[in-house]
């Protein structure tokens, strides 16, 4: 059995669960491991809380928490044995971008973000699927009276375009030196030009988690709209309503990233995302480009790569 650890906010927990069911297109058996919220959570920077079960048809089969003690506190033969050769752990930790090795393993538990599209670009449509939301704001009909009213407003430019500009707690002393500097002001101002040179009659819609921010700095720009209607735990459905758009402009966040993956004309959408992930992270041209196909790269000094 393959458990996949979830952890972290909704994007992560959404990458995570788009690997379990890769494994599930592979014939593997799969399970999720969801004991960190409960027993890691709460000590983070950033206090998390279990939301891929929102998705009603995000169906899971959940770890059974007597194996995943057992990979996690092996005994002394086990560990001498992984020491020896570290590819007879039974506990994998992400440690690289993109780590094919892990879809031959049949017994293990992999604990990660797994956010490279190569994992899973060709089961998206599985995935939109499973990430529905219309069956979440069916049971809340303020929240879909709500969202319908956003929705009959980006159907109704002539083309749309989601821009997501994620401050928060990557403004927090550490977290910012991890993934600060990254969606810069020339990052979005390369971005918007680009969009707005192949589509001169777009309109953006920007999200954000500071929207006091975004209405500062775009208040003079005629062809921008704040979209400021989700909060706390209903900020998921800014995923949705991103994904209606007709082209997206990503943060390094997974949470754009799904708005742009859930576009059901996502293989022709214009999608653009940071060159890089992390303030640290060393650009590899090919790499990337090999992972994130049919995506625009834009590093934090506005170039094009």
């Amino acid at each position: 059995m393959v458990i996949i650890r979830l952890m972290g906010g909704l994007g992560n927990q959404m990458q995570q669960y788009a690997l379990y069911r890769k494994f599930i297109s592979l014939g593997k058996k799969a399970c999720l491991d969801t004991s960190w919220f409960v027993n890691e959570a709460s000590h983070t920077d950033t206090p998390r809380k279990l939301e891929i079960d929102r998705f009603m048809r995000a169906d899971f089969q959940t770890a059974d928490e007597g194996t995943v003690k057992v990979i996690m506190n092996p005994g002394i033969v086990s560990r001498i044995r992984a020491k020896l050769n570290p590819s007879a752990s039974r506990y994998i930790r992400e440690n690289s971008m993109y780590q094919p090795e892990i879809f031959d393993k049949d017994d293990c538990l992999l604990e990660g973000y797994w956010s490279a599209d190569r994992y899973y670009a060709d089961i998206l449509p599985d995935l939109r699927e499973k990430f529905d939301f219309a069956p979440i704001l069916e049971a809340d009909p303020a929240q879909k009276a709500r969202i319908d009213e956003v929705k009959s407003v980006i159907d109704a430019a002539p083309f749309s375009c989601s821009v997501h500009i994620r401050r928060g707690d990557y403004l927090k002393p550490g977290i910012s030196d991890l993934f600060g500097g990254v969606s810069t002001d020339e990052y979005y101002d390369s971005a918007f030009e680009y969009i707005r040179d192949e589509h001169p009659d777009v309109r953006f819609f920007i999200f954000s988690d500071d929207p006091d921010y975004v209405s500062a700095k775009y208040a003079k720009a005629p062809d921008c709209t704040a979209v400021d209607v989700n909060h706390g735990p209903d900020s998921l459905f800014d995923i949705y309503l991103m994904s209606l758009c007709d082209a997206h402009i990503c943060a390094n966040s997974s949470f754009s990233f799904w708005g742009a993956r859930l576009d059901p004309h996502r293989e022709e959408a214009l999608c653009i995302r940071p060159a890089i992930h992390m303030r640290s992270q060393v650009f590899d041209e090919d790499l990337m480009h090999d992972l994130w196909k049919n995506w625009i790269l834009i590093d934090p000094e506005g170039k094009f790569r």
